[in-house]
């Protein structure tokens, strides 16, 4: 039996597919320890996997973005303690399985002696055909598309590097900054698995076979409706869902409450970051809830476009309104709009209350498109395929 740590960092989004993974992996006869914040446990305990806390929160709370630049501020004030959490958590590792956000523990394997690779769930990846997902959606051209992704990953770990290189220290290790991390990874054929479906991002010709496309991670179905939302759902027609997870922005309520106001519709709202509470006869307002057993039952899906968001409204064949706020999120909406799965994207800073009411109510004209992606995603096991690929890496005993 083999022992797979995950490395994951984020929200709770960037955690659930992982706990997919680690499942399947435990019906192969592999262990699963899931490396991140300490809050949370309970989801990675309750799917039976190995969890090891890393000494680091992200503040989602208050009426700011949770945006790129305030992840990265928080996690260089940490990378140092959180690489040590990761050499601990990996003592007896015979595999790393890192996120995007997850690489400080390539150096960990690299001083440990055993393998990583990544798992991503964005195309971070450098291509001709698309630019960085992080840094905008509009085309620089094939070879400045490829360019500005080079540079993008190399600088984005500026705020990291002087922590990696004292953790490299503390392991032992000769100096490798940022570029030359990349330069040996792709010499080394570093392996990268991409837990999204190739109906949303058909993989780009010009990456490599050890960088595959696999379909999205799904977790195993189990989590049920609260017994309030089921009884608001079996009460009536099927709601609009709006939720914007753990994003945040001033006067967001306010344009929520005076768009309610113009739909006249039943609607499910999530709370969230933003602290979402419309007091309406017509509006149920839910906290966490599956959004696998949610979704399907819905008319319509208004998020923000975050990476799991996304998948899951696709998966449940609905429509969806994207709003995105900051880092993928426009990337994820303007694939949803490719798609026809949803209208045009609603740019958070040109939003109004009319807009998001008349986007909502254009949405029913894209269901039958939404559901021909969910039709072709029902195809897929991405899961199977990237356990394959895992198990494929182990060390031969």
């Amino acid at each position: 039996m083999a022992h797979i740590v995950v490395v994951t960092l984020g929200t709770r989004g960037d955690v659930v597919p992982y706990l997919a993974l680690g499942c399947a992996l435990r019906e192969v006869g592999h262990r699963t320890t899931i490396a991140t914040h300490g809050s949370l446990r309970a989801p990675v305990e309750r799917a039976g996997l190995g969890f090891a806390a890393l000494p680091v929160e992200f503040d989602t709370g208050g009426p700011r973005t949770l945006t790129s630049t305030r992840l990265a501020r928080t996690l260089a004030h940490r990378w140092l303690d959180i690489g040590r959490a990761v050499t601990d958590a990996s003592k007896d590792a015979d595999l790393l399985l890192l996120a995007a956000m997850g690489w400080i523990g390539y150096h960990v394997a690299q001083a440990r002696g055993v393998p990583s690779m990544g798992a991503f769930l964005q195309p971070l990846e450098p291509t001709r055909e698309f630019p960085p997902p992080l840094l905008t959606t509009r085309s620089l051209g094939g070879r400045g598309n490829r360019t500005a992704a080079r540079w993008f990953r190399v600088l984005g770990q500026a705020p990291f590097a002087r922590h990696t290189a004292a953790l490299r220290r503390e392991l032992g290790l000769p100096p490798l900054g940022p570029r030359a991390t990349f330069r040996r990874m792709a010499a080394e054929g570093w392996p990268v698995l991409h837990g999204f479906s190739p109906v949303v991002v058909p993989p780009p010709a010009d990456w490599p076979a050890h960088r595959p496309v696999t379909g999205y991670w799904w977790p195993p179905a189990g989590d049920v409706l609260s017994s309030r939302l089921q009884r608001f759902l079996d009460d009536g027609e099927p709601p609009v869902f709006i939720g914007f997870g753990s994003m945040s922005a001033p006067g967001l309520g306010e344009l929520v409450e005076a768009t309610l106001a113009r739909l006249r519709r039943r609607v499910v709202v999530q709370r969230g970051t933003a602290r979402l509470a419309p007091d309406r006869p017509d509006v149920l307002v839910v906290d966490e809830e599956p959004h696998d057993a949610l979704f399907p039952r819905v008319a319509a899906v208004v998020h923000h476009a975050g990476a799991g968001t996304t998948a899951a409204a696709l998966r449940a064949g609905v429509p969806a309104v994207c709003v995105p706020f900051t880092a993928d999120q426009p990337f994820w909406a303007q694939r949803v709009a490719a798609l026809g799965a949803g209208p045009p994207t609603l740019r958070r800073r040109d939003l109004t209350p009319r807009r998001l009411a008349d986007a909502i109510g254009a949405a029913e004209g894209y269901r039958r498109s939404a559901a021909s992606v969910a039709a072709r995603l029902a195809t897929e096991n991405g899961v199977a395929r990237a356990v394959t690929e895992i198990v494929r890496r182990l060390p031969v005993p």
